[in-house]
Order: structure tokens, then sequence, then C-alpha cells
């Protein structure tokens, strides 16, 4: 027994932009952890027992269970450090576009339509759901979803 790699990054950076041109706007918003390894519990808990089950067929397994066919879950894999792998990443948090009309009725209306992603993007070498997990443990978190919005602003 060791310790091995930090659930901390060695370094975090943000990155962000908004540019307007005409009557057109886009801006973005991202961030970059770079030096944090997190343990990939979901994939230890694949067995190469664990595909088959005694009833006769076939379980959902990661494939890391016929990679390094490890048998038995507690012993061999919570002693292993295979699974504690990379976690650095890329996401890109936001992005939005918009396009603002030109005023109407005599410049008493003014209308911009938008649209937008959450959690657009994560370049990561991680090979569980999601690199950005609290502590270091991935354990059956669940991944951020991806949200979509459109937006339409009319002031008068």
């Amino acid at each position: 027994m060791y310790f091995d790699k930090s659930p901390n990054p060695t370094v975090t950076m943000g990155i962000n932009s908004d540019v307007t041109y005409k009557r057109f706007d886009f801006s973005f918003s991202g961030r970059v952890s770079l030096g944090n390894y997190n343990y990939n519990n979901v994939a230890a808990g694949s067995t190469y027992y664990g595909v088959y089950s005694s009833l006769g067929y076939l379980q959902n397994q990661t494939t890391a269970a016929s990679l390094t066919q490890f048998k038995n879950v507690p012993l061999m894999t919570n002693q292993s450090d295979y699974y504690i792998q990379n976690a650095s990443f890329f996401r890109m948090d936001n992005m939005n576009v918009g396009y603002t009309f030109p005023p109407y009725l005599k410049d008493k209306l003014k209308l911009r339509v938008s649209a937008g992603v959450q959690n657009v993007f994560v370049i990561t070498p991680y090979k569980g759901l999601d690199p950005e997990i609290a502590g270091g443990l991935d354990n059956n978190f669940f991944p951020r979803p991806r949200i979509y919005q459109l937006g339409l602003n009319a002031n008068f």
C-alpha cells in the first residue's frame, strides 16, 4: 500500500470571451483542471467472473473486466492502482449566441433572440462518466446534463 496520486488539481484555469459583430453576439466560458486523478470505482466493480451470473445469463460489466480479468472484486481491485486514472479536463461550461433586431414602431419595440448551451463538451483522458468528482472517488456519480435554452427578449 502506498499513496499514489492526488485527486486535487495542480493547475486550474478559466477562459471566457464575449464577441459582438454588428447585431450578433457570441460568448463562451470554460475551465481547465490539470494534474488531478480519480479512482474509477465503477470500472473496479466489474470482474471477469461478474460477466456471467449464477443464473446463466450475461450481466452488464465495463470493458475493464475482460481487460484485467480480475476475478475477486474486494481483494484484487482494491489493492490495485490500475483504476487510478488521469482526470485532467477541459470543460466548456457555456456557449451563447444572440441576434438583436433593428428597433420597430418608432424605436418603441426592441427584440433580441438568443440560444445557449450549458455543459457543452468535456475533453479528458478519464474513462469514467465525469472527471470532475469531489474527493477523487468515482462511485456511481451522476453526470452533469447538457442543457439547451432559447430566449426571446422584448423591450417596449
